[in-house]
């Protein structure tokens, strides 16, 4: 196979000063340094600098966090290699990308996203009765109405409407017409529900 001299040519910031055969090229960086590599690194892509590139691109990397507080961590040792040791708030202690920590993506060992999801449920129960549930007119993946509380009823071949409020479902009866449903349900939802978020609303703290 024919050997192709990239002597003079340039890869990033690298210009090839010599071709030393065996698939090795001597190459000088921007920088001024003067390195040898792997040519089909080179060539390819996957080396475009003496390293220089790599180091001075996070800067932020290199200085020290110890004792900076990110969210509810505070880093308590650097590990180096791109990790740090972080005490969450809640007790635990966690090894965290370093770099994802300075870009906000890492904001607790975890616990933050455990009690998300259950503190927006509590924010919605009211009367043991979940508010974002009731009020969702998301209908289920085997509606064939569209509709949340319309189904069809095979047997009467008529669609059903009705409405589960605190545990209690309402029937308000068969209809051949579907919009005849969707208009019960929809009356449904001003008497039994309503009233329920409206109490809801009024005693539900302000959040501050």
């Amino acid at each position: 196979m024919r050997m192709i001299d990239v002597t003079g040519e340039r890869f990033g910031k690298l210009t090839v000063v010599e071709d030393l055969g065996g698939g090795k090229i001597r190459c000088r960086c921007d920088c001024g340094k003067v390195k040898v590599f792997n040519k089909w690194n080179v060539t390819h892509g996957c080396s475009t600098s003496c390293g220089c590139s790599r180091k001075h691109k996070r800067p932020e990397l290199i200085k020290s966090t110890v004792g900076q507080r990110f969210g509810r961590l505070v880093v308590k040792e650097e590990l180096g290699y791109g990790k740090v040791l972080c005490q969450c708030d809640c007790g635990n202690e966690k090894v965290v990308n370093k770099q994802h920590l300075l870009r906000g993506d890492i904001l607790s060992c975890g616990c933050l996203l455990r009690e998300g999801p259950q503190k927006a449920k509590e924010n919605y129960m009211f009367e043991r009765t979940n508010i974002a549930l009731l009020t969702s007119e998301r209908p289920t993946s085997r509606s064939k109405s569209g509709v949340r509380g319309v189904s069809w009823h095979k047997g009467k071949k008529k669609w059903r409407a009705s409405i589960c409020v605190q545990g209690k479902t309402h029937e308000l009866g068969m209809f051949v017409n579907i919009q005849d449903a969707i208009k019960a349900r929809k009356a449904a939802v001003e008497k039994y529900v309503q009233p329920i978020v409206d109490e809801w609303k009024n005693k539900k703290p302000v959040e501050k």
